[in-house]
């Protein structure tokens, strides 16, 4: 029974550790250029900043950094610099939702690293 549980801990382990491997190998990897010299920054295509909800407070603000990938899409957003966690959630997703037309080097769309400040307003 010992021997049997063993096998089956070790299928388990086995399946888990391949299944692990087989999303990060799914994954595409990007180097990510700072702008400047031959890579041009990315244009923003749509960057809207409604409202945040009733419960976030005036004069909140928080700094961060997020990259623009190839395809235009925002990824890695991180709060560089923290508010309130109801403000900083806010502005986590509303980075999230933004597009851009990518940056590029030499013509080529390329991953960049960027950051901003968003303040609550109302």
């Amino acid at each position: 029974m010992q021997k049997q549980a063993a096998v089956i801990a070790f299928f388990f382990l086995l399946t888990t550790c391949l299944a692990t491997n087989q999303r990060d190998a799914s994954k595409p990897t990007y180097t990510i250029y700072q702008v400047g010299g031959d890579v041009k920054a990315p244009r923003p295509i749509s960057t809207p900043i409604p409202a945040p909800p009733d419960s976030v407070d005036k004069g909140l603000k928080v700094h961060l950094s997020f990259i623009v990938m190839p395809d235009g899409s925002v990824s890695d957003i991180r709060l560089l610099k923290r508010s309130r966690p109801d403000f900083d959630d806010f502005a986590v997703s509303v980075v999230g939702k933004w597009k851009f037309e990518p940056a590029t080097k030499a013509g080529r769309p390329v991953a960049v690293r960027l950051e901003t400040d968003m303040n609550s307003h109302r």
